[in-house]
């Protein structure tokens, strides 16, 4: 079975997606080797430690990491923004740099629209793209909406300034 990996921009031999949460249990060595298949050599989960628990996810990490795969997290809450933005802002950075250097990254929350749409944004603004288009770049790679929340557009408007910094 092929992972849904929706592969918003490439940079060089890098690139960002998004993608829902991967399948659990049984399925959760079959699905990241899939991923690897699709490209993929970073993965960054943006769920909380419970949520991962009841989503069956808790040896995502572990797995990953198995099989090759470069493992980053930065927990936010359910359709919710970073609380921590100087915390963030320096995740957003390791993504941008992971990308610059050839990785192809996997950005997941639960869906693959809200939190994931959010991070894959201020990652595409860290490597230079405008900050007026990233939301509708993602929206059309991954066939929806994003972000999820209104909330979560008003953020980034307010904060994407951060992450355009890291590129000097």
């Amino acid at each position: 079975m092929t992972p849904d990996l929706y592969r918003v921009r490439s940079f060089g031999d890098g690139f960002v997606a998004v993608m829902p949460r991967p399948r659990a249990g049984d399925w959760l060595e079959d699905e990241i080797a899939g991923l690897r298949r699709l490209g993929v050599s970073a993965m960054a989960s943006l769920l909380e430690p419970d949520e991962a628990r009841e989503l069956g996810l808790e040896s995502e990490v572990t797995i990953a990491r198995q099989q090759g795969l470069s493992f980053r997290q930065f927990p936010i809450p359910d359709r919710s923004t970073p609380v921590k933005l100087p915390a963030y802002a320096r995740f957003i950075g390791e993504l941008a740099e992971d990308v610059l250097a050839g990785a192809g990254l996997a950005i997941h929350c639960r869906a693959g629209i809200g939190r994931s749409g959010l991070t894959a944004a201020a990652t595409l603004v860290a490597l230079g793209e405008n900050p007026d288009q990233v939301f509708e770049q993602i929206s059309a790679a991954r066939g929806v909406q994003v972000p999820d929340t209104d909330a979560q557009r008003r953020w980034f408007e307010a904060c994407w300034r951060h992450f355009a910094d890291l590129r000097q």
